[in-house]
């Protein structure tokens, strides 16, 4: 059976109205254990806040008892002892982790001996007030459904063999009339017939609010999903799957505002900017797909080379690559670019067009932040510097920009 209805098209979320549940508001398994769980929490907090309303109730039970008949009450004293043990440990449990099976089989259990305790006590008490102890029974179920909140299931059952037991009683072992016997017994029986269908709609009302709770979560996680989708496409390449230009740059602002923040011995904030050599001589000889294969190629390699996230490639413009290596030092980040330019080059990609080698290389340069560095295009500038360096000494090699504005070739 369907348990959500669609939504009308000008409300699309569900806000609880609109989900419809079965008659026996029963779930899909899945389901019907998440609202368990969440049901028993709310049971346990009810348990522990209303354990203090039924030793009241127990208590006040026996001082009336001192008043009307102090003989019976040191006849009853064990029986309502029993009553507030049973009590205690459902509040005990409640309190407990790792007893959420258990909650419920305890409350129905206390309920259960509240009726039988006062039960008996309406058999063997002789006094002239001792049938309103079938009272009792009503209270017991009150117990489960509207003070300590079970499932209607478990209310439901508990509640018919109580019912069951004190119509038991009556009619075996109590000296009422017949007409005694019915007005008490329907009295009680309506009292819980109230109270099990104020459950039932209240729990059918958080079921319903549980179901429209997960359905919003469902649709916030798809949004925060489709948020993301968006956020990638808006800042990747769709040619090689690098950062794009802009991507880039905020990314790269932030990464400059957090070095700001960071300690020298954390490591600098280094950029790698390179391009391929003789590219448009590629693109010549062999034809713009292929040259998209070589751009394709060239990103996959660095992007499997990178791996922390905070580093990231990104496509800075034609042929040209950026690659951001955050928190490291010196030389590790002239050792990450000379690694990048041996991969390449191992690649072995024919360029019979280049004026240096066969195959394709890369001229990369390195430039790392500063405390006076306050712009991406600053940093930016300054690996272009060194990149410039690179190709005026013959390209396929590393050059560094260091503190004090020199190229050195690694």
């Amino acid at each position: 059976m369907s348990i959500i209805r669609h939504s009308p098209p000008d409300r699309p979320l569900p806000n609880g109205a609109d989900i419809g549940l079965p008659w026996h508001l029963g779930l899909p398994a899945p389901l019907e254990r998440g609202f368990q769980v969440y049901l028993l929490g709310l049971t346990r907090t009810l348990i522990r806040s209303s354990f203090v309303i039924v030793l009241i109730l127990l208590v006040s039970g026996s001082m009336v008892e001192v008043l009307i008949d102090p003989a019976s009450a040191m006849h009853s004293w064990r029986a309502r002892l029993i009553a507030i043990m049973a009590s205690t440990l459902t509040w005990w449990l409640a309190g407990q982790e790792q007893t959420d099976w258990i909650i419920q089989p305890s409350v129905c259990l206390t309920a259960l001996i509240i009726s039988i305790t006062n039960n008996y006590l309406s058999i063997t008490l002789s006094h002239s007030l001792s049938y309103t102890y079938y009272l009792f029974n009503l209270l017991a179920i009150l117990l489960m459904g509207t003070l300590f909140r079970i499932t209607f299931r478990w209310s439901l059952i508990n509640s018919a063999l109580i019912l069951l037991l004190m119509i038991f009683s009556m009619l075996v072992y109590s000296e009422l009339t017949p007409a005694e016997t019915l007005v008490l017994f329907f009295f009680v029986l309506a009292g819980g017939v109230l109270s099990l269908y104020g459950q039932y709609n209240f729990e059918k009302l958080q079921r319903k609010h549980f179901l429209a709770e997960r359905v919003l979560a469902m649709h916030r996680n798809e949004l925060h999903s489709a948020n993301l989708v968006l956020e990638n496409q808006a800042t990747e390449d769709p040619l090689t799957g690098a950062v794009n230009r802009r991507g880039m740059e905020e990314r790269l602002n932030r990464q400059i505002n957090l070095q700001r923040q960071r300690k020298t011995e954390d490591g600098n904030l280094y950029v790698l900017l390179f391009d391929i050599d003789f590219f448009k001589q590629y693109n010549d000889s062999y034809g713009h797909l292929a040259g998209d294969d070589c751009l394709r190629t060239v990103s996959t390699v660095v992007q499997s080379m990178i791996q922390r996230e905070a580093d990231f490639i990104a496509r800075y413009g034609g042929e040209e690559f950026l690659v951001a290596l955050n928190g490291i030092r010196l030389n590790d980040a002239l050792v990450f670019a000379e690694r990048v330019r041996d991969r390449i080059e191992k690649q072995g990609i024919e360029h019979k067009a280049s004026r240096n080698s066969n195959v394709i290389t890369i001229s990369v340069g390195v430039a790392g932040w500063r405390p006076e560095i306050h712009h991406t295009s600053e940093l930016i500038r300054m690996a272009d510097e060194a990149l410039y360096e690179a190709k005026g000494l013959g390209r396929n090699r590393v050059v560094l920009l260091d503190e004090g504005g020199t190229a050195r070739p690694l």
